[in-house]
Protein backbone atom coordinates (compact mmCIF):
# COMPACT_ATOMS: atom_id res chain seq x y z
CA UNK A 1 0.00 0.00 0.00
CA UNK A 2 1.31 3.40 -0.93
CA UNK A 3 0.60 6.40 1.27
CA UNK A 4 -0.98 9.07 -0.92
CA UNK A 5 -1.68 12.80 -0.44
CA UNK A 6 -5.23 12.04 0.73
CA UNK A 7 -3.83 9.82 3.48
CA UNK A 8 -1.38 12.54 4.46
CA UNK A 9 -4.17 15.12 4.77
CA UNK A 10 -6.21 12.73 6.91
CA UNK A 11 -3.19 12.05 9.10
CA UNK A 12 -2.54 15.77 9.55
CA UNK A 13 -6.17 16.44 10.54
CA UNK A 14 -6.07 13.56 13.02
CA UNK A 15 -2.83 14.76 14.63
CA UNK A 16 -4.06 18.36 14.82
CA UNK A 17 -7.20 17.16 16.64
CA UNK A 18 -5.00 15.03 18.91
CA UNK A 19 -2.82 18.09 19.65
CA UNK A 20 -5.87 20.12 20.68
CA UNK A 21 -7.12 17.35 22.96
CA UNK A 22 -3.63 17.01 24.42
CA UNK A 23 -3.56 20.77 25.04
CA UNK A 24 -6.93 20.71 26.81
CA UNK A 25 -5.99 17.75 28.99
CA UNK A 26 -2.45 18.80 29.92
CA UNK A 27 -2.74 22.62 29.96
CA UNK A 28 -2.70 22.92 33.75
CA UNK A 29 0.14 20.42 34.13
CA UNK A 30 2.30 22.27 31.61
CA UNK A 31 1.64 25.60 33.35
CA UNK A 32 2.55 24.10 36.73
CA UNK A 33 5.91 23.03 35.26
CA UNK A 34 6.71 26.48 33.87
CA UNK A 35 5.89 25.58 30.27
CA UNK A 36 3.65 27.89 28.22
CA UNK A 37 0.92 25.56 26.90
CA UNK A 38 0.12 27.79 23.93
CA UNK A 39 3.74 27.79 22.76
CA UNK A 40 3.85 24.01 23.18
CA UNK A 41 0.57 23.68 21.21
CA UNK A 42 1.90 25.97 18.48
CA UNK A 43 5.13 23.97 18.12
CA UNK A 44 3.19 20.72 18.25
CA UNK A 45 0.84 21.85 15.47
CA UNK A 46 3.40 23.37 13.10
CA UNK A 47 5.51 20.22 13.17
CA UNK A 48 2.63 17.99 12.03
CA UNK A 49 2.96 18.56 8.24
CA UNK A 50 6.71 17.84 8.21
CA UNK A 51 6.22 14.79 10.40
CA UNK A 52 3.41 13.35 8.25
CA UNK A 53 5.13 14.06 4.92
CA UNK A 54 8.42 12.64 6.18
CA UNK A 55 6.80 9.50 7.56
CA UNK A 56 4.87 8.98 4.31
CA UNK A 57 8.04 9.24 2.23
CA UNK A 58 9.95 6.90 4.53
CA UNK A 59 7.16 4.31 4.58
CA UNK A 60 6.77 4.53 0.80
CA UNK A 61 10.53 4.14 0.32
CA UNK A 62 10.67 1.10 2.58
CA UNK A 63 7.64 -0.56 1.01
CA UNK A 64 8.02 0.35 -2.63
CA UNK A 65 10.08 2.82 -4.59
CA UNK A 66 13.53 2.98 -3.00
CA UNK A 67 14.87 6.51 -2.53
CA UNK A 68 18.51 7.48 -2.68
CA UNK A 69 20.34 7.51 0.66
CA UNK A 70 20.55 11.36 0.88
CA UNK A 71 16.78 11.68 0.40
CA UNK A 72 16.07 8.97 2.97
CA UNK A 73 18.43 10.65 5.41
CA UNK A 74 16.80 14.06 4.79
CA UNK A 75 13.28 12.76 5.42
CA UNK A 76 14.44 10.74 8.43
CA UNK A 77 16.09 13.75 10.04
CA UNK A 78 13.02 15.86 9.25
CA UNK A 79 10.77 13.34 11.01
CA UNK A 80 13.11 13.24 14.01
CA UNK A 81 13.25 17.04 14.32
CA UNK A 82 9.49 17.39 13.96
CA UNK A 83 8.95 14.69 16.56
CA UNK A 84 11.30 16.25 19.11
CA UNK A 85 10.84 20.01 18.68
CA UNK A 86 7.85 20.52 21.04
CA UNK A 87 9.43 18.29 23.67
CA UNK A 88 12.80 20.01 23.44
CA UNK A 89 10.96 23.28 24.07
CA UNK A 90 9.20 21.72 27.06
CA UNK A 91 12.50 20.43 28.44
CA UNK A 92 14.15 23.84 28.06
CA UNK A 93 11.18 25.86 29.34
CA UNK A 94 10.64 23.55 32.29
CA UNK A 95 14.37 23.17 32.86
CA UNK A 96 14.12 23.96 36.55
CA UNK A 97 11.87 20.91 36.92
CA UNK A 98 14.35 18.62 35.14
CA UNK A 99 16.89 16.97 37.38
CA UNK A 100 19.83 14.89 36.16
CA UNK A 101 17.81 11.67 35.95
CA UNK A 102 15.13 13.36 33.82
CA UNK A 103 17.75 14.69 31.40
CA UNK A 104 19.34 11.23 31.18
CA UNK A 105 15.99 9.64 30.34
CA UNK A 106 15.30 12.42 27.80
CA UNK A 107 18.61 11.85 25.97
CA UNK A 108 18.30 8.06 26.14
CA UNK A 109 14.88 8.30 24.46
CA UNK A 110 16.30 10.57 21.76
CA UNK A 111 19.24 8.23 21.13
CA UNK A 112 16.97 5.18 20.98
CA UNK A 113 14.68 6.95 18.49
CA UNK A 114 17.67 7.90 16.36
CA UNK A 115 19.09 4.35 16.50
CA UNK A 116 15.73 2.89 15.50
CA UNK A 117 15.44 5.36 12.63
CA UNK A 118 18.90 4.44 11.33
CA UNK A 119 18.21 0.71 11.75
CA UNK A 120 14.90 0.94 9.89
CA UNK A 121 16.34 2.98 7.03
CA UNK A 122 19.35 0.67 6.73
CA UNK A 123 17.14 -2.44 6.70
CA UNK A 124 15.00 -0.91 3.95
CA UNK A 125 18.04 -0.02 1.87
CA UNK A 126 19.52 -3.50 2.28
CA UNK A 127 16.19 -5.10 1.32
CA UNK A 128 16.00 -2.82 -1.73
CA UNK A 129 19.38 -4.03 -3.02
CA UNK A 130 18.25 -7.65 -3.13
Amino acid sequence: MKIRRLHECGGMCFLWCYDIVKYLVFKDLLESRGIDPLVFLFLDMITVPGFIMGCARLVNSLGGRIMAWPKVLFWGVLVLINTLLPYVYAAIAGGAQFDTAAWMVFWIVILLMLANLIRTIRAGLIAGKR
